[in-house]
């Protein structure tokens, strides 16, 4: 059996759901025709490096560690994360000791690499440049792609110079990648499953959706465009492109999935979560900091700063007395007073944790207060309920759960975004009328919870998706279409799986996840300014 499982990054379900009835995503829909297709929920929160760090090793956030691009340095060692600080084990170790080989293509947090039995070609979450294993691979895939990257970087490009230059290089990398595809299959004679993520559609996704949706409050009918159906146009092509190849090269019918880590929504609205807990006085900014001397000469007192605002509960207030510079107004980390601080907001995806340097940590009292009070924050349109708040316990379980945000945050609206960022907001809500690559990162659409599956082939049914099927049920659905079984957290989506037959139970080692980073000081520090750059620091 020869499986493919193709990634249409950040595709919406409602998005692809109305695609697909208009005949416009094929390859989408013959699946769907002649097996399953549904919504597929992503992990909480709906971040890249989250999301897909689960669906490699099958294991929930607290199992695997991995709850946004950086560690929150109040519960862990500062660091760009990667798959190097990720516990558990990528399910690739799990099919070569099943004796099958499998090919990774621009998974993202797949860097560093990890020898497989097959290619790994590293994605998004790690250097632009990939990382390709082994070395064979890596020279006959530069060979034919010189300059190839991860992804784009839409700031680093500055997508708004040029946003139809911007949309063919996504297009471009689109065909690339598919052919990075192929090149694996060339080499890799024997391979059982390939796996790929193509992440422009996230990036269309995020730049897009006012230009699609006339009802956006950014929309300009003058600028409107289907620059995001299109990219999903080309993905879907691609996917179909490659099960041809597949059958052409193997002379089997493969099996073939299709599937997103999240989906994206249009951005109507922000809450600005630490503007709200700053007014409610559980949150308190620095007046002064030495944060400015970062990445200078005197970054050693920076550095020193930060970590005894953090750890030293009088530090921040008296040093605001000192006739120093004041913070800037695009705040860092270190600019929250934390010994002030009872709660505050950290990554993506509406995660809030409670202070550690004033004690709030373990504050039972505290989080009930808080849960009541967000739960009663009203939709600045509707006046309606605007979240749902829920708790550590309800969400995850695992050695990494001191990691974890004590509260998350859902919209019920999916269209309000929750916004983690430190600068000096004038209110807790905003309408998102502006686009501006500076302080909003210039993102018109934002993660939500329902990605999308589409499968069809050998070993799969014609049976609707089971309701409240998780991305951490795919590595152990991949794994019993090739008849292997692993104990993982996430259980196979027997429903649509019509293979009988035993399967062989595979046991392998997981990875001590490492407190170090992988990155040198200087990788790391651009590394923050790409993410920041990008909203998700």
């Amino acid at each position: 059996m020869r499986v493919l499982c193709l990634g249409l990054d950040g595709a919406d379900f409602d998005l692809v759901q109305e695609l697909r009835g208009q005949g416009k995503l094929p390859t989408i829909g013959r699946l769907a025709g002649r097996g399953t297709f549904g919504p597929l929920r992503s992990t909480i929160p709906a971040a890249t490096p989250t999301a897909w760090s689960s669906f490699l090793t099958g294991l929930n956030p607290g199992g695997h560690g991995i709850f946004n691009f950086s560690t929150n340095p109040n519960r862990s060692l500062e660091r760009v994360e990667s798959a190097a600080s990720r516990g558990g084990a990528p399910f690739w170790r799990t099919l070569g000791a099943a004796g099958h080989r499998s090919a990774f293509v621009t998974v993202p947090f797949t860097f560093p690499p990890e020898p497989l039995d097959g290619v790994l070609v590293s994605g998004y979450g790690g250097p632009l440049e990939p990382a390709i294993l082994p070395a064979a691979a890596r020279e006959r895939i530069l060979e034919r792609h010189p300059g190839l990257v991860t992804a784009h970087h839409p700031m680093k490009e500055r997508w708004w110079e040029n946003f139809d230059g911007f949309t063919q290089k996504l297009l471009d990398h689109v065909d690339q990648i598919a052919d990075v595809c192929k090149l694996a299959m060339e080499l890799e004679p024997d391979l059982a499953l390939l796996c790929v993520d193509f992440m422009s559609a996230d990036f269309a996704g995020h730049l897009g959706w006012h230009r699609l949706d006339p009802n956006h409050p950014a929309h300009r009918p003058e600028e409107a465009g289907d620059e995001l159906v299109r990219v999903y146009q080309a993905v879907d092509a691609a996917c179909g492109e490659l099960a041809e190849e597949a059958e052409r090269r193997y002379g089997e019918e493969p099996t073939v999935l299709v599937l997103s880590d999240h989906g994206m929504k249009p951005i109507y609205w922000t809450f600005h979560l630490n503007r709200w807990l700053e007014e409610a006085g559980l949150l308190r900014y620095r007046r002064r900091s030495l944060q400015r001397l970062r990445r200078t000469r005197l970054d050693y007192l920076a550095k020193v700063d930060q970590r005894l605002v953090r750890t030293r509960k009088p530090y921040g207030r008296a040093f605001d007395r000192l006739p120093l510079p004041a913070a800037p107004e695009d705040r860092l980390f270190a600019d929250i007073d934390f010994g002030s601080t009872r709660a505050y907001a950290f990554g993506y995806g509406g995660q809030l944790f409670l202070g550690e340097a004033s004690g709030a940590l373990g504050d039972a009292g505290l989080e009930r207060e808080l849960v009541a009070a967000l739960e009663g924050v009203r939709h600045p349109a509707t006046d309606e309920p605007a979240l749902e708040v829920h708790r550590k316990a309800d969400l995850y379980h695992g050695p990494f759960v001191h990691k974890a945000p004590d509260l998350v945050l859902l919209p019920r609206d999916e269209r309000l975004h929750i916004d983690a960022s430190r600068w000096g907001w004038e209110q807790p809500f905003d309408r998102h009328e502006q686009l501006d690559p500076a302080h909003a990162y210039g993102y018109s659409g934002h993660h939500s919870l329902r990605g999308i599956l589409a499968a069809a082939g050998p070993g799969i049914g014609e049976a609707p998706l089971p309701e409240g099927a998780e991305i951490t049920q795919l590595p152990a659905t991949l794994l019993a279409l090739l008849g292997v079984d692993a104990s993982l957290d996430g259980a196979p989506l027997d429903a649509i799986l019509d293979r009988e037959g035993t399967r062989e139970k595979v046991t392998v080692a997981t990875t001590a996840a490492s407190e170090e980073s992988v990155y040198d000081e200087d990788e790391e520090a651009a590394m923050l300014e790409r993410l920041r750059d990008l909203g998700y620091e």
